[in-house]
């Protein structure tokens, strides 16, 4: 009679004989395994543009981006002028928010792309609007 120890072994190397044929024919396959996949394509409206000017308007918008951030900041350090001025406060940040996403849209190469990435509809609706002349 077998021990229960040579009885375990025995189905312990059964179990990996199972395993071993298992593994060479996953590794066999000549297609690549599913937990490797390829990077996503970026989206040709992510990709900054080749034109200088372009760039540059770009930049001087997020700076201007950056400058009324700040103004925002420093006004919003005094309780008495956000009680008084709360939705002139707001209007600064969406007025920073639209000019942060212009800058993203002269930046692109792929200008109506990058439009249509556009988070804020009234501003989208307005840069996609039909021309009624």
């Amino acid at each position: 009679m077998t021990s229960f120890w040579n009885k375990a072994a025995a189905e312990a190397a059964q179990r990996q004989s199972q395993c071993d044929v298992v593994q060479a024919d996953i590794r066999s396959e000549a297609k690549p395994s599913r937990i490797r996949r390829d990077a996503p394509s970026v989206p040709e409206a992510v990709t900054t543009t080749d034109d200088p000017l372009m760039l540059r308007l770009a930049e001087e918008l997020e700076y201007s981006r950056r400058m009324l951030d700040a103004l925002g900041d420093s006004l919003s350090s005094d309780p008495l002028i956000v009680k008084r001025h709360m939705v002139a406060m707001q209007s600064l940040d969406i007025v920073g928010q639209m000019l942060g996403h212009l800058a993203e849209v002269i930046r692109s190469s792929d200008a109506k792309g990058a439009v249509e990435r556009i988070g804020m509809s009234d501003l989208k609706a307005r840069l996609t609007r039909q021309s009624t002349l």
